[in-house]
Parts: C-alpha cells; sequence; structure tokens
C-alpha cells in the first residue's frame, strides 16, 4: 500500500483574497483594453476617457456606446485564454506520460555539465584521446540509460569498467546484457545461465559479420559441440608463463567446486595440496599433447607415476631446453606428493578428485577435447612420410627403430577429429562472438566458463602489450553476467582495474553485494567495486547496509524546512534552510523497475531511464534472432499458406468408392 500523503502544517495554502484581486484587474484590464482598441475601429471612431470610473459613467449615461468590435476582442481574449489553459494542461499531462514519483529527485542529482563525460560527446572525446577512430554509426561507448533529468543516453567509454548490482527479474538482461552486446564494436563474450542472450543476439552479431561461438557443455541452449575449446592448449607449455597457466586452470577448477563459500573443501591444507596437484597433471598433459580429461584418469589411480615420468623426459616431447629445467622441479614436486603418507595421499587425490568431476560427464568431455586420438596407425603413416621426406634413412634398422619409438611417445595425443578448434588470438582478431554457459549445483561446468573467460582475456591482455599505446584497437567486451554464480573466478578483483588500460572493457552484473562477497570474499568485492568506474544499481536490492552506503554516496540536497506554532494570539510561520538526504534506504530498496541509479568517477550519481532492446535501434533484428533461434517459435502464417492450404482440400482425388450406396440386407 502506497503511503498516505502527510500535509504540511506549515503550509498556510492558497491566498483567495489575493488570488480574487489578480482575477479582477484581469477582468476589468481586458475590459478596458477592448473598449479602447473598439472605439478605435468603430466609424465614426469615438474618443474612450482613459479613467476606467469614467467610462463606466459615460457607459451608464449612453454618452459611449460599447462598440461590437470590443465584444470580438473579449470573446477572442477568453477564447485564447482557455486555448492556454487546454495547452498547458496537455503539455503537462504529456510530461507526465512514463514520468514516475521517484523522478522528481533527479532535480536533485546529476545532470548538464556534471555528467558530461557520460554523454555521447563526452565518451567520444575520450576515444580520441585513448587513439581510437569511430565511425559515425560506431557506438560510442557502452549503453547504460537516458538520464531523467535532461533525457540524453548516457554511456560508459572503452575505458571504463563496470560493475551492475540488480535484483532479480528487474530487467538487467533486457536493458544492460543484450544493449551491451548489441552496441559492441569489436569481440565480445559474455557468460550466463540462460539461453535469452544467445538467441536475442547471435543473428544479429553474425548479420555483422561476427562468427559466433556458443559453449554450452550443460546443454542450456541445446548447442550440438560441433567445435571444441582445449583448455591445455590455452596452458600451452612451449610458451613462457605455461606454469602460472596451469596454476590458473587449476585455480578455477578449486574456486568452483561445491563446498563452504564456494571454495572447495573445508581444510585448506588438502585444497592448497590439491591445486598444486592438479597443476602438476595440467602440464603433464599439456606437455603430452593429451587431452584434459587425463587428468581425471591419473586423479583416479594414485598409483600410476606416468606424469611424474612425463615431467622428467621433456626432451622426448620437443620442449624446449630453456624450459626443460623448470619441469624438472615440477615433477620433483609431483614425485614429492605422490610418496606421501598413503592416508595424506589420499585426501590430497580425493580433493583433487571432487574439484574436476565435471570431466568426466559425458557432456563436458566433447566440449574440451578432440574426438581422436593419436595410434599405433598413425605412428606408422608418420614414419612413412618421414622416409619419404628423406629424414629417416630406410636401410639404417637403427634409424628407423629411433624414429619410431619417439613416435610412439604420442600414442594417446589428441589429433584433429574434423570439428574447429577455437583459438583466441584468432578469436579475438576477427571479432567473434563468445557465448559461454552454464549452470550452478553439483557438475557444473562453471570451472571451465571462467576458465574459458580468463584465457580470452589473457590472450588479449598479451596482445594488447604488443600494440600501440599498450591497448587493444579494437576493444574486448566482456559481459559477465551472473558473475557470482557462473564465473567464481576469485582473481577478477586483483585484475579489474589493469583491464580498462589494455582496452578490454569488463561488466561484471550480480544480483545482490552479499552474492559477490560471497564469491569474492568482503574485502574482494570492496576490491571489485572500487576498480569500477561506473556502478549501476538497479532495482530490486533489499541488502539495508549496502543501500545505506549509497544513500551517503548519493548525498543531500539542501532543502527549507518550514514549522508552525499555535497560541491564543494565533499562528506563526517560520522558515529555515537546511538538507535532507536525496534518497534513504526505503527509496533505494523501493526503486522502481525501469530507473536506475549511476555512479561514476568523479561526477554525482544520476538517476536514470533504462532502455530495453526494444526501445532501442536493433529492436527489428533482436526480433528477427528470436524468431529464428527461440525454441518453440512458430513461423508466421502467411496468406499463401492458407490458398495453398485451401487449394489441397478441393482439389484431392475421391477415394475410391465414394459416392455409391451400400445395400444392407434387411434382418
Amino acid at each position: 500500500m502506497a503511503k498516505k500523503p502527510v500535509k504540511d502544517p506549515a503550509d498556510p495554502g492558497p491566498d483567495t483574497t489575493l488570488y480574487l484581486i489578480y482575477a479582477g484587474f484581469a477582468i476589468f484590464g481586458t475590459l478596458w483594453l477592448a473598449i479602447q482598441l473598439g472605439s478605435l475601429l468603430t466609424s465614426p471612431r469615438q474618443k474612450a476617457p482613459i479613467n476606467p470610473i469614467a467610462i463606466g459613467l459615460d457607459l451608464a449615461r449612453g454618452n459611449l456606446k460599447w462598440p461590437i468590435a470590443s465584444t470580438v476582442i473579449v470573446l477572442l481574449v477568453i477564447a485564447a485564454s482557455i486555448a492556454w489553459v487546454v495547452f498547458k494542461r496537455k503539455k503537462a499531462a504529456k510530461a507526465t506520460i512514463g514520468r514516475l514519483a521517484v523522478d522528481d529527485k533527479a532535480d536533485y542529482m546529476g545532470s548538464g555539465g556534471a555528467i558530461k563525460s557520460l554523454t555521447e560527446a563526452g565518451v567520444r572525446e575520450k576515444a580520441e584521446r585513448l587513439g581510437m577512430r569511430l565511425g559515425r554509426d560506431d557506438m560510442p561507448g557502452v549503453p547504460i540509460g537516458k538520464s531523467v533529468a535532461d533525457n540524453v543516453m548516457l554511456y560508459g567509454s572503452y575505458e571504463d569498467l563496470q560493475v551492475d548490482i540488480w535484483g532479480p527479474r528487474q530487467g538487467k538482461t533486457t536493458s544492460r546484457v543484450i544493449p551491451a552486446i548489441l552496441s559492441a564494436i569489436g569481440p565480445a563474450m559474455v557468460t550466463s545461465n540462460k539461453r535469452d542472450v544467445v538467441d536475442a543476439t547471435r543473428a544479429v552479431r553474425q548479420e555483422r559479420g561476427s562468427e559466433t561461438w556458443i559453449f554450452d557443455p550443460q546443454s542450456v541452449a541445446d548447442e550440438p559441440p560441433d567445435w571444441y575449446w582445449d583448455p591445455l592448449a590455452w596452458v600451452n607449455p612451449h610458451r613462457p608463463g605455461f606454469d602460472g597457466r596451469a596454476a590458473s586452470l587449476a585455480g578455477h577448477f578449486a574456486d568452483g567446486s561445491d563446498g563452504p563459500s564456494g571454495g572447495g573443501d573445508s581444510d585448506s591444507y588438502f585444497t592448497q595440496e590439491a591445486e598444486e596437484l592438479l597443476t602438476c597433471l595440467f602440464l603433464a598433459a599439456a606437455v603430452s599433447r593429451r587431452p584434459i580429461t587425463q587428468v581425471w584418469e591419473w586423479v583416479t589411480n594414485p598409483l600410476d607415476t606416468e606424469p611424474i615420468e612425463i615431467l622428467r623426459n621433456t626432451d622426448r616431447y620437443d620442449v624446449s631446453s630453456e624450459f626443460r629445467d623448470s619441469y624438472h622441479f615440477v615433477a620433483s614436486g609431483l614425485a614429492q606428493q605422490y610418496n606421501i603418507d598413503p592416508r595424506t595421499l589420499g585426501g590430497i587425490f580425493g580433493t583433487a578428485k571432487k574439484m574436476i568431476r565435471c570431466l568426466k560427464l559425458s557432456s563436458v568431455r566433447h566440449w574440451v577435447q578432440s574426438r581422436a586420438r593419436y595410434d599405433e596407425s598413425d605412428v606408422e603413416k608418420d614414419l612413412a612420410r618421414m622416409i619419404a621426406e628423406g629424414r629417416v634413412n630406410p636401410d639404417s634398422d637403427k634409424e628407423v627403430k629411433a624414429a619410431r619409438d619417439k613416435l610412439k611417445w604420442w600414442i594417446g595425443s589428441q589429433k584433429p577429429d574434423g570439428r574447429k578448434q577455437f583459438d583466441e588470438l584468432e578469436f579475438i582478431e576477427g571479432n567473434g562472438t563468445l557465448y559461454s554457459l552454464s549452470l550452478e549445483g553439483r557438475g557444473s561446468a562453471g570451472p571451465l566458463v571462467s576458465a574459458f573467460i580468463e584465457a580470452v582475456i589473457d590472450v588479449a591482455v598479451h596482445k594488447a602489450s604488443r600494440s600501440p599505446r599498450g591497448r587493444l584497437p579494437i576493444p574486448l567486451l566482456a559481459v559477465l553476467d551472473e558473475a557470482a554464480n557462473v564465473v567464481r573466478w576469485k582473481d577478477l578483483p586483483k585484475h579489474y582495474s589493469h583491464f580498462g588500460s589494455r582496452g578490454i572493457v569488463v561488466m561484471t552484473v550480480l544480483q545482490s553485494w552479499a552474492q559477490g562477497a560471497r564469491c569474492w570474499g568482503p574485502d574482494g568485492m570492496e576490491a571489485l567495486w572500487a576498480a569500477a568506474n561506473i556502478k549501476v544499481l538497479g532495482s530490486g536490492v533489499d541488502d539495508v547496509q549496502f543501500l545505506q552506503q549509497r544513500a551517503e554516496a548519493i548525498g543531500e540536497y539542501e532543502s527549507i524546512s518550514q514549522s508552525v506554532s499555535e497560541s491564543k494570539g494565533g499562528k506563526s510561520y517560520s522558515r529555515s534552510l537546511g538538507s535532507s538526504k536525496t534518497f534513504n534506504v526505503n527509496s533505494l530498496a523501493t526503486l522502481p523497475t525501469g530507473r536506475a541509479i549511476v555512479f561514476s568517477s568523479a561526477t554525482p550519481a544520476v538517476l536514470i531511464k533504462t532502455v530495453p532492446w526494444w526501445e532501442g535501434e536493433y529492436s527489428t533484428a533482436v526480433l528477427q534472432s528470436l524468431e529464428k533461434h527461440e525454441p518453440g517459435t512458430k513461423a508466421k502464417t502467411e496468406m499463401i499458406d492458407l490458398v495453398n492450404e485451401r487449394l489441397s482440400m478441393t482439389k484431392k482425388e475421391p477415394a475410391p468408392g465414394a459416392g455409391t450406396v451400400k445395400e444392407v440386407p434387411s434382418l
């Protein structure tokens, strides 16, 4: 129930006497002006006195006649007055269309020149400073919404990092996620646990020449695995930093496993040791070109020491000599874990097994590995090719045997299976679109999704470091919808501020502050919020402590307070200048759908009207994409379909025996 308005006791209300005086002056002034002008327009002219009293006396005595022209003038004034009142009322009614009660607060918030950096002119100016050449049709930045005070569209620049907190079912996907993907001028990737973003944007991106990739290991969008991404190809044991990438990959599995605070096993010792074990096993699989699922085979058999042998004999797998010492140290650490007390060993391997249990699922395996393996027949084929190329002497049994033995080390490794393998650099340079989908719960593919996102961003950072000004020539947009559920990347807050300087625009979307704190910890969530240049608070949020901080950040405005006191002598009124909060916790918690508040660096908070995709320039294209890809969508019935159906009903040949009467013998 809405709150009942309270009347201010200090407000004396309208002054009726003063209004009557105004009305009297208006009426008598109109009559005086009418008779003066009417007397000039009559023929013959009559001279009307200037004094209104004299005019009244002359009219009463018959010395002055009321001209017809004066009547016309009075009627015109009345008609003009009525038209003016109607116009003002219609204008006021039109201004209130779509306007909510909360919009009055926009007058006390950011507007005009104070928010120039968020306007189209401001973000285009910033793009020029960054060395970006935007076309006239290119979106100047990531759309945010329309300022209520100025009715101008606001954008985040291609250097601004964003964090959104919206309650569930409040329109964050339709008003923020989908418009951001549609406006991306370069490569874009989005995470989600629903298929709506995919259905709404994939056809639009494809029509603009962007190759789309849908990573769907849990069949959120029922996409077939007609391509795959090999996480170990990103680890790349032949490129510097391989051990750090393997550790990051293991960290995603550790962070994504079910447990207290989403952080895996409550015993920190077993968690840390299991994460270290996975790091070593990932390196062993990467060196030998095995699929990532091979790690599941190793972790379920602590007696299999093959990973140690691989890391100690990296020369067999064409690893450069400059990296072999590093792999030797990794092998020593792995051997120490294998030689530990059996009970402790079981605990470590059991924890590691829990972390990577999604790899045992058949639906997941097809998305992260090739289906083909190198076998004995491939050994003989490669040996024959080497002999044909003159690299092996066929007359030397010793040389042939050595070549065959070396090729056998690759048995069990991956080989192309006819599907396309995802390449991070090719994706970035080709302005592709990546949709990474997963669901929460046991067996979630969330660790792979978060690792996939980091892999793309890692390659983007590496490319940016080799580009002019240390930035990507075309910005990469990463929209992390349902970030705390789908992308449990614990190191995200640590790297967040670094992304903007590399031309990587990241938008993290959450449902509450507590959700982020549960994923990254209170300090991590604070760091993420502080690193963002643009923070958007949507409707449906009820975290009192967080809203209290936002109310303080919005600030206060100057207001005039009135008071009234009553005594035997009458009432006395007093007015004083003070300050009032623009928003309190209650008004933020009850922020209506369709409104949001934007907090931007060095600018006052702005009240905005959200702009869903159906109010944007891509509305028709999105509808076509939904019609094409949304499940259960039926094609529209055309007139020709009805005509053909009618013809098919009238032109059918009669069934055999139709129209004949069969005699039935009487009983």
